[in-house]
């Protein structure tokens, strides 16, 4: 690899349009933004194909790996690219407030309500609305959604009519759904209702003629918003990344490029890499070796043991709690929002504790 791959010309530290506000709505945009890889190449077709219909939308792909982006994108493909795109994160929300949030209040339709607000689908009118890992939604709520499908209306909370909406419907999620389907976590018929098209996005490790570009993607980018003179990224650096598997897909890729800059001062080698692989340093609990991996420092070793204890501590406190996160953000004495952003973090999925 060319030392100055994907490095930035002298006195010229610009960015491609898509890097500075770009909607993400042409081929190329998706293509710098994604990879040019024949399975990237195919998830671009079917973006293409749907984009400008009406068909509701199921968008599956393991975390990180772009679902909000394609999204955002079959919006930006669409008539409706000039109307608004709305995002609902499910597992983001609070139960308690997800019903307001999706469908609005009347003013004075419970305690607090002190005036008259639209809900998500009033403010995507016209426009596209996202669901965000669509399996954490309630149950109670799944239904109502199926009567605004079947309906096309939406009644506010403690109002007395029904308004008619005109809103297009993406989904995402991260687990196939037939599986929460056969345990009767989500209804078989609202899934039917929302697939009338699915795409399906690969994993980073099955496409890693793709990690060349994302990460001097990544690099241009960190470099110019950071303002670090990283020129590039050494042979062995990227042979690190090839070889690593990418749990978190993107997403953990862009990380690791973004931490690897602010520790290097010019070209980004191995060492600016090491401990940024948790996974690397993880050995079973019951191994009678403590040897720690190599190259790992104390400061590292103690970060992943952290790391571990958080994750099996959320673990049970889901299990306790049923998969309810709002009472298990109560006894880790934490809020919601920091829950839901540890659980993200180590994939763990409030639905696996639910019984």
């Amino acid at each position: 690899m060319n030392e100055n791959a994907g490095g930035i010309p002298d006195g010229q530290a610009t960015l491609p349009k898509v890097l500075v506000g770009d909607d993400h709505g042409d081929e190329g945009s998706l293509r710098w933004l994604m990879g040019s890889s024949g399975l990237v190449q195919d998830v671009i077709e079917q973006i293409r194909e749907v984009a400008d219909s009406n068909l509701r939308i199921l968008i599956q792909g393991e975390t990180g790996t772009g679902k909000e982006l394609v999204a955002r994108a079959i919006h930006q493909m669409s008539s409706r690219r000039d109307k608004p795109f709305v995002a609902l994160d499910c597992g983001a929300t609070p139960e308690t407030l997800i019903e307001a949030e999706l469908f609005g209040y009347e003013k004075g339709a419970f305690s607090g309500a002190h005036r008259r607000k639209n809900g998500y689908f009033h403010l995507a009118e016209r426009g596209s609305l996202f669901f965000d890992e669509i399996a954490n939604l309630p149950s109670t709520i799944q239904a109502k959604l199926i009567r605004v499908l079947q309906e096309h209306r939406v009644q506010r909370l403690g109002g007395r009519r029904a308004a008619a909406v005109d809103v297009r419907i993406l989904a995402a999620y991260s687990a196939p759904l037939v599986d929460d389907i056969r345990v009767g976590r989500f209804r078989q018929d609202l899934y039917y209702r929302l697939r009338e098209f699915v795409i399906i996005l690969p994993p980073l490790r099955e496409r890693p003629e793709d990690i060349p570009h994302l990460a001097e993607r990544f690099l241009i980018e960190t470099s110019v918003e950071l303002r670090r003179p990283a020129r590039g990224i050494s042979d062995e650096a990227f042979e690190l990344l090839r070889r690593y598997s990418w749990p978190g897909n993107v997403r953990e890729l862009r990380n690791v490029i973004r931490q690897a800059v602010v520790l290097s001062s010019d070209l980004i080698q191995p060492t600016h890499l090491a401990g940024l692989f948790p996974e690397r340093s993880r050995t079973p609990a019951t191994s009678p070796d403590p040897t720690p991996p190599d190259g790992l420092s104390l400061k590292q070793i103690a970060e992943t043991a952290a790391a571990e204890a958080e994750s099996r501590a959320i673990r049970r406190t889901l299990q306790a709690t049923r998969g309810k996160k709002s009472e298990a953000a109560r006894l880790l004495k934490v809020d919601y929002k920091t829950l839901h952003l540890k659980m993200k973090r180590y994939r763990i999925y409030a639905r696996d504790f639910m019984v």
